[in-house]
């Protein structure tokens, strides 16, 4: 593989995410959590109530990091961490009602810019663009599995 072909993937994936970082940061801080909370009330809203573990995995962040991010939403009312029946060293974090609720208020803003940035390619594109994003997820977990496992 060409070593400038590799550096232009790097640059068109760093801006993209930077784009993305700011975009997310300027419109999460207007319902006055951080990108990291939206993250995981996302999360949360998408597979349900998760252990600290299982949370931490689906962020692709520590276990610190993630405690952290949640004992700032729990502060704020957004969910809630409780025992689990079986093992009452683990907790399970929950969605609340007032989280719910904000995850769809700023989710909701989020999706008008998606849809934007849709309607911005040809019509006859966009699935293209859906899977190879699915593609380029893919091969980055399959990276990540690969580098992280020894």
């Amino acid at each position: 593989m060409a070593k400038d072909q590799i550096l232009e993937f790097h640059k068109q994936i760093v801006d993209l995410v930077k784009k993305y970082q700011f975009r997310d940061r300027n419109e999460m801080s207007a319902f006055g959590i951080s990108v990291s909370q939206c993250y995981i009330l996302e999360t949360l809203h998408t597979y349900g109530d998760l252990t600290m573990n299982e949370l931490a995995k689906k962020m692709y962040l520590s276990i610190s990091t993630v405690t952290r991010v949640v004992e700032q939403l729990v502060r704020k009312r957004y969910v809630r961490r409780e025992e689990t029946p079986n093992d009452r060293r683990v907790r399970l974090i929950t969605l609340t009602g007032a989280g719910r609720a904000l995850y769809q208020k700023a989710w909701q803003k989020v999706f008008v810019s998606e849809r934007t940035i849709l309607e911005n390619l040809p019509a006859a594109n966009r699935k293209v663009v859906i899977d190879f994003l699915a593609t380029l997820n893919r091969a980055v977990e399959s990276w990540r599995y690969s580098c992280c496992k020894s």
